[in-house]
């Protein structure tokens, strides 16, 4: 959409999605898309020369910046791109441009489902970036990274509205750590739209699950992978599950496992109705961030209080 509206432009695209897998705090960019690249391609995100092809691409791109009069920055409200902005300001802080000729164009909506006569008309809303906006990008960055999600949840006691979806952003990564419950808020909508529906089939519970969302930010592949975990546990919440794990190689796979009509299982009705802790029967083992949850290392969030709730000592 953007190489057929803005005419003699170069588009840079930027493809991760932050908000799963490990974020740590390394000493180099490098180390960050090793880390990057291995979760992706062990994910299923892709071959690992492609993925790592891209990630060089895009740092490539990044750092030619200084030939273009200016550089424009198009990012949604949503979840995805709101961690993509703070990555790619937080370049910019530590490689600065001329004042002025770094903008941003920042919109409440999703571009890609816009009128190509809308995007020139968000162009011409461009703004240059101040450096108290490269600042809280870096500071909330740093944040994400760090070994528990202590910084990222004060960083809700901090004045954000120097970019205005940062602070929706960082509730609704914070929503994905289990909750009291031991479900995310991803995972306990998905168990509720089941418990809620007459036999609902995988494809119907990704698009219910997203209408859930005032900021739509997970790709079907990011949902498949949640939907596995809660159908294939050795305890699972979920039945009913075909062809699992996701296969997008093999289209008949992919089509029963998207038609695929499920149900709870005993264990999923108790953990919806508060009743068990799902993470009591299964082993917890993913990155938020920079932390690693593991059943020692287990921080929670209680979206109700809005309160971290730290490991047990």
């Amino acid at each position: 959409m953007l190489r057929r509206t803005l005419h003699g432009s170069e588009v840079l695209p930027w493809r991760d999605v932050l908000h799963e897998g490990p974020v740590p705090l390394t000493d180099t960019i490098e180390d960050l898309t090793a880390a990057r690249v291995e979760y992706l391609a062990g994910a299923g995100g892709g071959e690992i020369g492609a993925i790592e092809f891209e990630f060089a691409a895009r740092y490539r791109g990044l750092a030619v910046n200084g030939e273009f009069d200016r550089v424009m920055l198009w990012f949604e409200h949503d979840l995805y791109d709101q961690l993509q902005l703070l990555q790619v300001l937080d370049w910019f802080a530590a490689n600065p441009r001329e004042p002025g000729t770094l903008l941003l164009v920042q919109v409440d909506d999703y571009i890609g489902r816009l009128e190509p006569e809308a995007i020139s008309d968000l162009a011409a809303t461009a703004r240059p970036l101040s450096q108290a906006q490269l600042k809280l990008a870096s500071h909330a960055w740093a944040a994400l990274r760090q070994p528990t999600p202590e910084a990222w949840a004060g960083l809700l006691k901090q004045d954000l509205s120097a970019l205005p979806f940062l602070r929706a952003a960082v509730i609704r990564m914070l929503e994905e750590l289990p909750g009291p419950d031991g479900l995310s808020r991803t995972e306990r909508q998905m168990l509720a739209t089941i418990e809620g529906g007459e036999s609902v089939t995988a494809i119907a519970l990704f698009i219910a699950v997203q209408k859930m969302e005032d900021a739509e930010f997970m790709g079907d592949w990011s949902f498949w992978k949640l939907l596995d975990g809660l159908a294939l546990a050795e305890e699972p919440l979920i039945a009913g599950l075909e062809a699992a794990p996701f296969n997008r190689e093999d289209p008949e796979l992919a089509k029963a496992y998207a038609t695929s009509r499920l149900t709870l299982t005993s264990l999923g009705k108790a953990v919806l109705a508060g009743g068990a802790d799902w993470t009591e029967h299964h082993r917890v083992d993913r990155w938020w961030g920079g932390t690693h949850l593991t059943d020692d290392q287990l921080w929670r969030w209680d979206g109700e209080a809005e309160t971290l709730i730290p490991p047990p000592h």
